[in-house]
């Protein structure tokens, strides 16, 4: 055993010749080189608006992409379902995406007719999306061939811990960057940056070792129309109670979200005039709140079981969209940030590992594919609307009535419960 193989022992268990230890380490490592493009990503709707885009614009950046999953969601499924090794169509589907960031890196220099910087960092953000989507329909089912169910939680909860401790860093130093230097050269460099490191990400997951897929199903229905397809997803979802119940609940929890998501970056930069290096501060101490999470709701969760920590963190997060909507104070935005941050991974650990129970085993990518576009209906119609409101009503009272409706929404986890029998609680390790 080498020096590297003894440290991974000693510290963390990890036997790198055994198949699911390097698996999980890989999965680790690579989070943390992805993580940096998620950082410099969190900054891709200031860049937009700085460059001049309107606000209806910004708001695409949510609504269509969500139009293009659900139009590219179930097909994905379809294809990867028929072949038995999914890995390098997952991977270079992510591949395809990342590489978008080295165009959006050099969209400052690209002038088109009657069309500004700041909508062609937008259309290229929309294009890259769809490679995006084909990549979340695969990843779901092969991180569950990857990953035995008896060690998800504790590499779920490794990869979010390096995935937010990354970020946490990296957009506060991003941001002092972004204010320090002069524009666009400051946005370039970051994106450059972020590229270079998903590259190494990339390497670490062509290292995975992924099973054969399970064979699809023998009988699988002919889609040629829209109306095939609602039927078809009609028919999964009436086969499998517990899946529709997630993915109603979900859906229902979701419209107040997605209604917020595109509001923020307009409410802080058009409205509280925040600065770059306030952006990055915000996004880090979100960050150290989600960290903290983690650590806390695994524990938690060993004790309460996950339905009961799904039904008890889902509505809280309604609660933050409404908060800031009411505070027009950055410094006092920035602690609801973190409170946030702390009530996230309650919801993010206990919804995954039930999703992932309820989704049948034999058809994984199908249903994740219909889970993600019935998700994406609502993540396309909502923006609109709230993008269309807020100029009407403004930034902040669409996200106090956005956060109103994600709580009257959530409340669907306490009426129809996902998994009706809790597991007894089970001591805290």
């Amino acid at each position: 055993m080498n020096t590297k193989d003894r440290f991974l022992w000693h510290f963390f268990k990890i036997n790198l010749s055994d198949t699911d230890d390097r698996n999980a380490w890989y999965l680790v490592v690579e989070m943390f080189w992805a993580s940096i493009l998620s950082a410099v990503a969190s900054f891709n709707a200031a860049f937009a608006i700085r460059l001049q885009a309107e606000n209806h614009e910004v708001g695409l950046l949510t609504s269509i992409p969500a139009l293009m999953a659900v139009l590219v969601s179930i097909p994905t499924g379809r294809f990867l379902e028929k072949r038995p090794h999914r890995s390098p169509w997952v991977f270079g589907s992510l591949l395809v995406h990342r590489i978008g960031y080295l165009l959006i890196g050099i969209s400052p220099w690209i002038h088109l007719p009657d069309i500004s910087n700041g909508l062609l960092v937008v259309l290229i953000l929309i294009g890259i999306s769809a490679p995006a989507h084909f990549f979340n329909v695969g990843w779901i089912p092969l991180l569950a061939e990857i990953i035995p169910e008896r060690r998800r939680a504790a590499v779920f909860t490794a990869r979010n811990i390096v995935n937010q401790a990354t970020v946490s860093v990296l957009v506060f130093l991003f941001g002092l960057w972004l204010s320090n230097v002069t524009f666009p050269i400051n946005y370039q460099a970051m994106y450059f940056v972020g590229f270079a490191a998903s590259m190494v990400s990339q390497f670490y997951l062509t290292k995975l070792a992924v099973p054969h897929s399970p064979p699809p199903l023998e009988t699988t229905p002919k889609i040629r129309s829209l109306k095939d397809q609602i039927q078809f997803m009609g028919k999964a979802l009436r086969e499998h109670p517990e899946f529709m119940a997630i993915t109603r609940n979900t859906f229902l929890h979701g419209m107040g979200v997605w209604m917020a998501g595109p509001l923020y970056a307009l409410y802080f930069v058009r409205q509280l005039e925040a600065s770059d290096a306030w952006l990055g501060l915000n996004g880090t101490i979100g960050c150290i709140g989600t960290i903290a999470g983690y650590s806390l709701w695994r524990w938690m969760m060993n004790r309460l079981g996950e339905p009961v920590t799904l039904k008890r963190t889902v509505v809280l997060i309604g609660l933050y969209p409404v908060l800031v909507g009411l505070t027009p104070s950055l410094p006092v935005i920035l602690i609801f940030g973190a409170i946030n941050g702390l009530i996230v991974p309650g919801l993010n650990l206990s919804h995954f590992n039930i999703l992932l129970k309820v989704t049948p085993p034999e058809a994984r990518p199908t249903y994740t594919s219909i889970y993600q576009t019935i998700m994406n209906v609502g993540a396309f119609v909502a923006p609109i609307v709230s993008v269309a409101l807020a100029d009407v009503f403004g930034f902040g009272p669409m996200l106090v009535v956005s956060g109103i409706l994600s709580v009257i929404g959530s409340t669907s986890f306490w009426w129809w419960p996902v998994i009706s029998e809790e597991p007894k609680p089970q001591p805290a390790v």
